[in-house]
């Protein structure tokens, strides 16, 4: 649900996995252009999340307005690994989902092709 109230994605399927009796989702995001499988971590299993010396795996999303993007997350509760940061004419901001998973908004002067 916090990809939806957080990130405005839309919940298009939900089903329990029998043999391990958690619910998996996939969701979709506002521009309808992907979709996103998540598989809930029980509470406290970070382990495949603790090491980015050797590997870093996050989701990066488009934003048109950085500003109104961290204005969002702060009304949500989201705590953020800092202000955005300039990387040449992008501005990136990182954060995390409830579970830990690093996520990223990107400002863009142009889209990438």
């Amino acid at each position: 649900q916090w990809y939806c109230d957080v990130l405005g994605f839309e919940i298009i399927f939900k089903a329990l996995h029998p043999a391990h009796g958690v619910y998996f989702y996939f969701v979709r995001d506002p521009a309808g252009t992907g979709l996103i499988e998540i598989i809930p971590m029980p509470p406290g299993d970070d382990t495949r999340l603790n090491d980015f010396s050797t590997a870093h795996v996050h989701l990066a999303f488009d934003v048109e307005d950085m500003d109104a993007a961290v204005a969002a997350l702060e009304a949500h509760g989201v705590e953020m690994e800092g202000p955005p940061i300039k990387m040449g004419e992008n501005s990136l901001l990182f954060f995390r989902d409830p579970e830990g998973a690093p996520l990223q908004f990107v400002q863009r002067p142009k889209p990438l092709k």
